[in-house]
């Protein structure tokens, strides 16, 4: 009967730290799932990535703003992307909507966003067509090695 309530603890404190575990840190490469076939034009998507807690780089592209607050932005890989033509592949650009609206000033600063993540394909005309989307529980500067945030500790 010990024996049976040990085990009984230790399988719900495996599930219980699990379900807390930090998310998984991916970077631009992890959106595409590279395989053995490969076709020119044709843009796929990491299925594996779907609904899982991510982290991810990159750069602020806002779409709505209250005053200082960003509700809604696209998050891209470098910095001008969408704004110069052509834009990136749509597996190479995040819709992201802020659970709490996010006050940032230096768009051209990298941030980390932190959220699930879903395949959406979804269509801002004259904009991009982008293919993943994160609802961000968390957005904050990256800081590079140096301890600062900037383009050249990228």
């Amino acid at each position: 009967m010990m024996r049976k309530l040990k085990l009984l603890i230790l399988l719900v404190t495996l599930l219980s730290s699990a379900a807390h575990s930090a998310p998984k840190e991916i970077d631009w490469n992890d959106l595409i799932p590279w395989t053995a076939v490969f076709s020119p034009g044709e843009v796929k998507f990491n299925k594996s990535l779907e609904d899982k807690e991510v982290k991810i780089p990159g750069y602020v592209l806002p779409l709505d703003l209250i005053g200082r607050d960003i509700t809604t932005f696209l998050l891209v890989p470098y910095i001008g992307a969408c704004i110069h033509v052509p834009a990136p592949a749509p597996n190479q650009i995040v819709y992201v909507e802020a659970e709490v609206p996010w006050q940032g000033l230096a768009w051209w600063e990298p941030v980390y966003v932190t959220g699930k993540i879903k395949i959406e394909n979804q269509n801002f005309e004259d904009l991009a067509v982008v293919g993943y989307e994160i609802s961000a529980s968390d957005i904050e500067y990256y800081r590079g090695a140096t301890g600062t945030h900037g383009f050249f500790d990228w």
